[in-house]
């Protein structure tokens, strides 16, 4: 068997090679562009097959004509794989199908049996490496490993280039067997360089792979962590629960009994919160503990704890903070509160109480003296209420009494 016959042979097993790879990728990753792959190295491989039977088969029409066919056909689904491959998105039209009357076409003008018919496949052959150089560019600008790509992009511009020097030595030989023997041996390199764009393909995928995996851990994280901080937070306010609380407070008391340090607590409650839902809505009634849940997280240190207690109270935890400082604390808060839009005449105040933890008292005990003190605020507050509201009625019944008569 002549050299150049005995390298096609070996080329066309490295092509059912890379056809077999393609299979079983295909059966592992379900991507668009390996089922053209698959068939553009199918393609390859029947041309490749078909050209080692031609000493036995005889040159012919028909012989020629199947062989072009097969090659451009090989070409058109490289080309059509690897703009899949780049977007997996695009969908396959059956418009593309017309494709196949410009294959057959070409391919009956190239194999035309008459002198010089070997020359009339130096285009087709020049089509090849167009295509070839075409895909070494697509891969070059394509996203993922720097290795793949670079592996792909030199393994389709050698084989670009050794596809145009067959074409060149083609044109000026008019025969293969009147080639210089280095061309005998063109089907190894082809072979050499499919083995690389196998290599490539794997490599690219791999990478791609391990960044799809590393997606979705961080995903997976990010979902847990999200479900944590649902599990710890009111879902209205955004503040720490009352589930929370309890992992934070044993925390903080074993702190503060290590350290020697003051831990102090404030109990907030919303003022005139019931007659706002009342008269205003539920909805207002949410965005008034939402704009008291902003104030007050604004007004504590990131060190502090500002936890929803149940309905319209918020315990607040200061740690290192001592019965003083505690107390202004307190004072501040209440005095501050700016006025909530949307509450016009019925602008609610905060009634808050405070308390220093004793070390050699139990923690509920400093709960309920805040609480005390918070309830004690709160019906001040409503009886100062109540006597404005007095005094704005006797003055208005004044006002009656006294008016002048009319004409």
């Amino acid at each position: 068997m002549p050299v150049y016959q005995f390298s096609l042979l070996v080329q066309s097993a490295g092509t059912a090679l890379l056809f077999i790879v393609f299979v079983l990728l295909y059966q592992k990753i379900r991507r668009k562009a390996f089922l053209d792959w698959i068939a553009s190295w199918a393609f390859l491989m029947v041309a490749l097959s078909t050209l080692v039977l031609l000493p036995s088969l005889g040159p012919s029409r028909g012989f020629f004509f199947f062989v072009h066919a097969c090659l451009l056909s090989h070409v058109l689904f490289l080309l059509r794989g690897v703009r899949r491959f780049r977007d997996d998105r695009l969908r396959s039209s059956r418009i593309e199908l017309l494709w196949i009357i410009p294959i057959l076409g070409v391919s009956w003008w190239t194999s035309i049996l008459e002198e010089g018919a070997n020359g009339r496949s130096v285009p087709l052959i020049i089509g090849t490496a167009i295509a070839y150089a075409v895909t070494s560019l697509a891969f070059a600008i394509t996203p993922g490993s720097a290795a793949g790509r670079l592996l792909l992009f030199a393994s389709f511009l050698l084989w670009a280039a050794e596809r145009a020097a067959f074409a060149y030595a083609l044109a000026r030989f008019g025969h293969p067997d009147q080639m210089p023997p280095l061309f005998d041996y063109s089907s190894f390199l082809a072979m050499f360089l499919e083995m690389t764009i196998a290599v490539g393909v794997i490599i690219l995928l791999f990478e791609a792979s391990q960044s799809r995996l590393a997606a979705e851990m961080h995903q997976l994280v990010s979902s847990e962590e999200q479900l944590k901080e649902m599990g710890i937070r009111d879902p209205l306010t955004g503040l720490f629960n009352r589930h929370y609380f309890n992992d934070v407070i044993r925390r903080e008391l074993a702190s503060a009994r290590r350290y020697g340090t003051a831990l102090s607590v404030l109990l907030a409650d919303v003022d005139r919160f019931k007659e706002i839902n009342d008269k205003k809505g539920h909805a207002v009634g949410d965005d008034v503990l939402k704009f008291v849940a902003n104030y007050l997280t604004a007004c504590v240190r990131e060190t502090d704890y500002v936890f929803r207690w149940g309905g319209d109270e918020f315990l607040i935890v200061l740690p290192g903070t001592d019965g003083p400082a505690a107390e202004l604390k307190a004072e501040e808060l209440d005095r501050r509160l700016p006025n909530i839009p949307g509450t016009d005449s019925l602008q609610p105040t905060l009634s808050v109480g405070w308390a220093m933890h004793r070390s050699d008292a139990d923690f509920p005990l400093t709960l309920a003296e805040a609480d005390a003190r918070m309830y004690e605020m709160k019906v001040m507050r409503k009886r100062e209420r109540a006597e404005r509201e007095r005094d704005r009625e006797l003055l208005g019944g004044a006002g009656k009494r006294f008016e002048p008569a009319g004409p």
